[in-house]
């Protein structure tokens, strides 16, 4: 097994909102969470960041539970306050102070240059590595949530509850979510069999 450390690298993350607050414990809870690693030195970054911006205003006025992360690749807190501050959306972002923090992550998600958005499950396993193309996509409301819909699906937060260990609370939360899931992937393995042997017997 892995060491405790590695099995959520999100559940301790030193996560602020904008004017430098703290997060509460409870932020990432029940929410699907993109981790968005960016600078405001790379020009692709401006180009990409009004897009993201977009993107999850667009969701959060429909309702939807979406959360980015900002991990800064910025040189300074000067340059790291200015395009968190002023040019991105009311998401959160890693403690700039948190430098071996961002490195970290930047090093468990093998991220080769920025932009990049990934999408993670309640574990904090990557599912969605390429979500930067999909966000470009997503030109209207109705494509924003599909793709939201086909995140949900690819970190299997189909339950309510789950993500609380996102939030520091407890670690049993995603175990429990990934028994949850096998059940009820057996169940649905289950019922295909079932079908399939009901087709295989000729009819009466």
């Amino acid at each position: 097994p892995r060491p405790e450390g590695m099995s959520n690298p999100l559940a301790s993350l030193s996560l602020v909102a904008k004017g430098g607050i703290k997060a509460p414990a409870g932020a990432l809870t029940g929410k699907v969470v993109a981790l968005y690693f960016s600078a405001h030195w790379c020009p692709p970054c401006r180009g990409f960041t009004p897009m993201l911006c977009e993107f999850y205003e667009t969701l959060k006025a429909q309702g939807e539970t979406l959360e980015v992360i900002f991990v800064s690749a910025d040189k300074s807190q000067e340059e790291f306050d200015e395009y968190f501050e002023k040019h991105q959306s009311d998401w959160l972002a890693v403690d700039f102070k948190a430098e071996k923090e961002r490195a970290s992550l930047s090093k468990r998600y093998q991220v080769k240059g920025i932009p990049t958005l990934i999408v993670v499950d309640s574990k904090g396993e990557p599912v969605v590595t390429e979500a930067r193309q999909d966000v470009q996509g997503a030109q209207n409301a109705e494509k924003a949530v599909a793709v939201l819909s086909q995140w949900k699906k690819a970190a299997g937060d189909w339950r309510e509850t789950v993500g609380t260990a996102l939030g520091g609370q407890s670690g049993a939360a995603a175990g429990d979510a990934a028994a949850l899931r096998a059940a009820r992937l057996a169940s649905l393995e289950g019922r295909m069999a079932s079908a399939a042997a009901q087709t295989a017997e000729p009819s009466a």
